[in-house]
C-alpha cells in the first residue's frame, strides 16, 4: 500500500534546545542549518516548521480514478468526504501534544493531517522525536517565479494575440468553446479584480467574497494584487474587452488565491499554500455543492531552495489529493534557465509522467526561452521536465491599475496551458485530470531534439488536436455562440426585431432540434418562438433556420436586459436542454451614470458626455433625466459640442436625422461617487476624450457636477479642457446644448444678457433655465420645429463658433437652448475651464434668485470656513515640497488669499516643463497637490 505523509505546521517561540537530540533526516536541511546556528551563537528567534507523520491511509486518492462513469460533482464530494472524515488516534496525539505545548492557537489543517502552533525551539526536537513523525522543515515563505521583463503596452487592440494563433486556440473558439461554465484559478500574488479585461468574468459578482478569493493578509478586502504578476497570468487565462481577446478562456469565470509576495509585512508561507489549496477544494464552505471548486489551479511559485531534501514528494501528495478530486493543476517550469536541473520544487516532481505538470517558455518563432528552466528532474534525472511548452516571450496581457503590459516568463507561458483545460472541461465536463494532462501532452507539436526533451519536454501543444484526444462526452453539451438582431443589429425599444441564435454542440452528437424561446418578463413580447437547428454529420454549430421574433415594450430604457430561455428538444418533442441567457435592450451606456437628488432637482450624469436619460428622452438608459419639484422628467436631451472646425469635432448630441448618436466620448476617469465636499456640495467627477470622433481633438476634459441640499434651485456644471500636445492648440470652441419639453402647446423663452441668464416656460409648470458662471459668452435658441430636428456636423460647429442670434421672446413652440464659448487658445499641456448652472424656479423671479446662489457657491472656497475670515491667507505663497528629497512621491502646497485660476507647472534644470499639476480656477485657501515623479506622459 502506498505511503501517506501527513504535516504538522508549528511556529516557533523562544526556548533552549539540545539539536543532537535531533537525529537522523526528520528535520529538513534548511532547519538543521538554523537551529545549528542558534545553538552556536545563542540566539535563538521564533521558528515556524512543518513536521510530517508517516501514514498508511489509501492510496492517495489515486482509486477514483479507476470508478468508470463517476462525475466530477461525486468525485469532489469522494474527495471531500474522505479528507473531513478521517481520525487517526496519531493524530489526535500529536495535536493534544502541540495544545499543551503552544503558547498560541492551534490550527489544524485537513487536505493532510496539520498543525500550526507556537513551540520554543526545545520543543521542535520532542516533535521530532514523536514516534509517527517523519520531517520537520521551516515553514517559510514562498518564491513567486517573476517575469524576466516587463515593459508597458497598449491599452487596447482588436485582434487575437499571436499566441493565441500559435497554438490554435481560435479552432475551438470556432466550435463554441470559449470557457463558457467553467471556473479557473491562480495561486499567485491576486488579482486587480475590477481590471476592465477581468472584472465581468470575477465570480464574485455573484458568488461571496470568500468563495473567490484566499488571502491570509487581507480576506476582507476585493482581490487586489501588489505586484502585478497574477494580473498579467489571470488575462492570459481569460482576458477579453470589446474586440481585444488575449485570453485563452474568454467566457471562463475566476477566482483567486493571493499567496505570494501581498506586498504587505506579512508574508504567505508553506502553512498558508496548504490552506490554499484547501479553500480551493471547498471554496464556499459547503460540501453539498461542487460548482465552486474550479477547474484549474496555476500555480506561478516554487518551494524556497533548502527547504527540502531532493526528491521529497511533500507536494505531490497534496497535488494528487486536489486532482483526484478533478482539478487539474499547472506550474510554470521556472526562469532559471538555462543550465540543466534547474525547475524549482514542485514543478520539477516526476513521480508519474503527468504529476506537477510543468511548462516551459518559447518564443514566437518555437525557439526556446533562454531563461527557462531546463529538465531533468532533480529528484529522479532519468524522468523528463518540463512535460511541454508554450509561448512565454514579451507576452501582452492586463497589468495593475487597468493597463497593460509586455511579460517575459514561463509564468506567461503557463496560463495559456491552464486556458485549455477549461475549453477541455467545457467540451467533456467530466473529463479526468489523467486524460486531460494526456490529451495536452499528445496533441503536440515535437520541437528540438527528436522526440521528448528535457528542452521542450513533448513539444508546443496543438490546441486543434486536443478534442481527438479526450473521451467525448456522453450527452450534448449545448452552448449558444452568438446571438445576433437583424437588420441594424439594435433591439430598440419598441421595436419587433429578429434574433438569430447560433448554438453549439461540441460532442456532434446530434444532427436535428428544435428550439423554443421563452421569456416570462413583463414587456417581451414573442411573436415567432420556434426554430429548427440542423447540425451537419458529427458538426458542432448550427444557426436557426428562421429568426426568432421578438419585441419589447416601449417603456423599455437602452441597458436594460432582459431574461429569456431557449428550450431545446428532438423533433419527436423529447427533451434535451434548456439555455438561460441575458438580451440587452437598445445601446448600453457608454459609461457610468450617476443621479444628482437635491430638494428641487434630480439629474443624470455620465462619464461620457450625455445627461438625463429618463423616460421620454431620447436616450432612456433608465436615468432621473431632469425633474423639478418631483415631475416627470422634463429633458429629452442634452449634450456638449466641442470642435475647431467641421471636421475635428466631437458631440454627444443628436445626428443629422434627430436620432439617437451614441457619444463621441469614452471615459478615461470613470464617473466617482458623489463626496460631500467641505462647502456642503455633493460633488461627482468623471474624465473622458472624443476617441470616438472620426478627427478626435488632442483634448480630455474633466467633468464636476455640483448640487447642494440646502440650495436646491441649481446644479453647476464646470468642465476643464486640459491640451494633450507639446504646441497650442488654437480655434477651440465649446457649447451645450438642452431641448427640454415644459409643454406640450410649445415654450418660450426668456433672456437677460446682463444677468447672463436664459429661461426656459412653459404653461403653469417649472421654469428652467441656463446661467453662464465662466467663459462663456453666447446664448442661442433653436426652433425644433413639428419635429426634433437633427444637426449635421456642419449645423454644430456654426452652433459652436458662432454668435448668439437676434433674440424673438415672443416666439412660442418646441425650443432647444443652447449656450457657447469663445475661441479658446490653450498653451502646450495647459487647460482652460467653462462653468455654468441649471436653474430652476416656479416664478419669474426663482431663476434670478437661483443664478445668484449659483454664482456665490461657485466663487466660495470649498475649504474654508467664511464665517472666519480671519483665516483666510492674506497672500499668495507657495511652500517648500515635503519630503525633500523623496521617493517615491512628494507634496505641493499653496495658498490663495482669493479665488484665482491658477497654473502650477514643474520643470527640470534643464529649464524643460516636465508636467503641469493645476490647470484652473481653485478657491481661496490652502491647497496640496501630490507628484509621483512622473511626466506629463506618464512616464518616470
Amino acid at each position: 500500500m502506498r505511503r501517506v505523509t501527513y504535516i504538522v505546521i508549528i511556529a516557533v517561540c523562544f526556548g533552549s534546545f539540545n539539536v543532537a537530540a535531533a537525529t537522523g533526516d526528520v528535520l529538513g536541511p534548511g532547519l538543521q542549518d538554523k537551529m545549528l546556528q542558534s545553538a552556536l551563537t545563542g540566539s535563538v528567534g521564533p521558528i515556524t516548521v512543518v513536521v510530517f507523520l508517516e501514514d498508511e491511509r489509501t492510496d492517495g486518492f489515486t482509486h477514483l480514478s479507476a470508478v468508470p462513469g463517476l462525475k466530477r460533482g461525486q468525485r469532489i464530494k469522494r474527495v471531500l468526504g474522505e479528507l473531513l472524515h478521517e481520525s487517526r488516534e496519531s493524530t489526535k496525539r500529536i495535536h493534544q501534544f502541540l495544545i499543551e505545548r503552544s503558547s498560541a492557537p492551534v490550527l489544524r489543517h485537513w487536505i493532510v493531517p496539520a498543525f500550526t502552533a507556537c513551540l520554543t525551539p526545545d520543543i521542535i526536537v520532542e516533535v521530532a522525536a514523536q514516534p509517527g513523525v517523519r520531517l520537520v522543515v521551516e515553514n517559510l515563505a514562498l518564491d513567486y517565479i517573476m517575469p524576466v521583463s516587463e515593459t508597458p503596452a497598449l491599452s487596447a487592440v482588436s485582434s487575437v494575440s499571436n499566441e493565441l494563433a500559435l497554438l490554435k486556440v481560435p479552432t475551438l473558439w470556432q466550435q463554441g468553446l470559449k470557457g463558457a461554465g467553467r471556473l479557473v484559478c491562480s495561486f499567485d500574488t491576486g488579482v486587480d479584480w475590477d481590471h476592465p479585461a477581468l472584472v465581468d468574468k470575477w465570480r464574485g459578482n455573484s458568488q461571496p467574497l470568500s468563495a473567490t478569493w484566499f488571502s491570509k493578509v487581507a480576506p476582507d478586502d476585493f482581490p487586489f494584487d501588489a505586484a502585478g504578476h497574477g494580473t498579467h497570468t489571470m488575462g492570459l487565462m481569460v482576458g477579453s474587452a470589446d474586440a481585444d481577446t488575449f485570453g485563452v478562456a474568454p467566457e471562463a469565470e475566476w477566482i483567486t488565491a493571493g499567496v505570494i509576495d501581498q506586498g504587505r509585512p506579512l508574508q504567505t508561507t508553506l502553512s498558508d499554500i496548504i490552506e490554499a489549496f484547501q479553500w480551493a477544494l471547498n471554496p464556499d464552505g459547503d460540501t453539498t455543492t461542487t460548482n465552486d471548486v474550479p477547474d484549474v489551479i496555476l500555480n506561478s511559485w516554487g518551494v524556497p531552495k533548502g527547504l527540502f531534501a531532493p526528491c521529497d514528494e511533500t507536494f505531490t501528495q497534496i497535488v494528487d489529493v486536489v486532482e483526484a478530486a478533478g482539478i487539474v493543476t499547472i506550474f510554470a517550469a521556472g526562469n532559471e534557465g538555462p543550465d540543466p536541473m534547474t525547475l524549482r520544487s514542485p514543478a520539477d516532481q516526476a513521480s508519474t509522467p503527468i504529476n506537477s505538470l510543468a511548462v516551459g517558455a518559447i518564443n514566437l518563432d518555437k525557439q526556446i526561452a533562454s531563461f527557462s528552466s531546463r529538465g531533468p528532474s532533480s529528484c529522479d534525472q532519468t524522468q523528463i521536465k518540463p512535460e511541454i511548452v508554450a509561448p512565454g516571450v514579451s507576452v501582452r496581457s492586463s497589468q495593475k491599475g487597468g493597463g497593460y503590459s509586455y511579460m517575459s516568463g514561463t509564468s506567461m507561458a503557463a496560463p495559456y496551458i491552464a486556458g485549455l483545460v477549461a475549453l477541455m472541461r467545457q467540451y467533456n465536463p467530466d473529463a479526468t485530470v489523467e486524460q486531460i494532462k494526456l490529451a495536452l501532452l499528445l496533441a503536440t507539436e515535437d520541437l528540438g531534439d527528436t522526440g521528448e526533451d528535457n528542452i521542450y519536454g513533448n513539444g508546443l501543444v496543438d490546441a486543434s488536436r486536443l478534442l481527438a484526444h479526450l473521451p467525448a462526452p456522453t450527452a450534448p453539451s449545448f452552448g449558444i455562440t452568438s446571438i445576433q438582431v437583424t437588420d441594424d443589429g439594435i433591439a430598440w425599444p419598441g421595436e419587433e426585431f429578429g434574433l438569430d441564435i447560433l448554438l453549439n454542440n461540441p460532442a456532434g452528437n446530434i444532427s436535428e432540434l428544435i428550439g423554443i424561446l421563452e421569456s416570462c418578463e413583463a414587456g417581451v413580447s414573442i411573436t415567432s418562438d420556434t426554430a429548427t437547428y440542423l447540425f451537419d454529420i458529427g458538426g458542432s454549430s448550427a444557426l436557426s433556420q428562421t429568426p426568432y421574433q421578438v419585441q419589447y415594450d416601449s417603456s423599455f430604457h437602452h441597458g436594460q436586459t432582459v431574461n429569456f430561455v431557449l428550450r431545446l428538444q428532438t423533433l419527436q418533442g423529447g427533451v434535451l436542454d434548456s439555455i438561460a441567457f441575458v438580451a440587452t435592450v437598445g445601446v448600453p451606456p457608454n459609461g457610468q451614470i450617476a443621479d444628482h437628488n437635491s430638494s428641487r432637482i434630480g439629474f443624470s450624469v455620465s462619464d461620457f458626455a450625455q445627461f438625463g436619460f429618463g423616460r421620454g428622452s431620447l436616450y432612456n438608459a433608465g436615468g432621473e433625466g431632469f425633474r423639478v419639484d418631483g415631475s416627470d422628467n422634463l429633458l429629452y436631451e442634452a449634450g456638449i459640442v466641442l470642435g475647431r472646425n467641421a471636421l475635428q469635432l466631437s458631440s454627444s448630441i443628436r445626428n443629422a436625422q434627430g436620432n439617437f448618436q451614441i457619444s463621441d466620448y469614452e471615459p478615461t476617469v470613470s464617473l466617482s461617487a458623489s463626496e460631500i465636499d467641505g462647502d456642503g456640495g455633493r460633488h461627482v467627477t468623471a474624465g473622458y476624450a472624443d476617441s470616438r470622433s472620426e478627427v478626435p481633438i488632442p483634448i480630455e476634459l474633466t467633468q464636476e457636477t455640483i448640487s447642494y441640499a440646502d440650495d436646491g434651485g441649481f446644479i453647476i456644471l464646470k468642465f476643464q479642457m486640459r491640451n494633450m500636445t507639446p504646441g497650442w492648440l488654437t480655434g477651440l470652441h465649446f457649447g451645450f446644448l438642452t431641448d427640454f419639453d415644459l409643454d406640450a402647446g410649445g415654450d418660450r423663452v426668456v433672456y437677460d444678457e446682463g444677468a447672463d441668464l436664459m429661461y426656459q416656460t412653459g404653461g403653469n409648470g417649472p421654469l428652467v433655465g441656463l446661467v453662464s458662471l465662466k467663459n462663456l459668452d453666447n446664448f442661442k435658441t433653436i426652433d425644433n420645429g413639428a419635429t426634433k430636428r437633427g444637426f449635421s456636423r456642419a449645423d454644430k460647429f456654426d452652433l459652436i463658433a458662432t454668435d448668439g442670434d437676434p433674440f424673438d421672446s415672443n416666439f412660442t413652440g418646441d425650443i432647444m437652448m443652447f449656450l457657447n464659448s469663445g475661441s479658446f487658445a490653450i498653451m502646450a499641456w495647459d487647460s482652460t475651464e467653462v462653468a455654468f448652472a441649471l436653474v430652476v424656479g416656479t416664478d419669474p423671479t426663482d431663476p434670478y434668485d437661483n443664478a445668484q446662489r449659483a454664482r456665490e457657491r461657485f466663487g466660495l472656497a470649498t475649504a474654508v470656513d467664511t464665517d472666519q475670515s480671519n483665516n483666510l491667507p492674506t497672500s499668495v505663497t507657495l511652500h517648500q515640497n515635503y519630503p525633500n528629497p523623496f521617493n517615491p512621491t512628494t507634496t505641493i502646497s499653496f495658498s490663495l488669499s482669493t479665488a484665482s485660476d491658477v497654473s502650477l507647472v514643474l520643470y527640470n534644470a534643464l529649464g524643460q516643463q516636465v508636467t503641469q499639476l493645476v490647470g484652473g480656477y481653485l478657491p481661496a485657501g490652502s491647497h496640496e497637490f501630490m507628484w509621483d515623479a512622473t511626466n506629463s506622459q506618464g512616464s518616470r
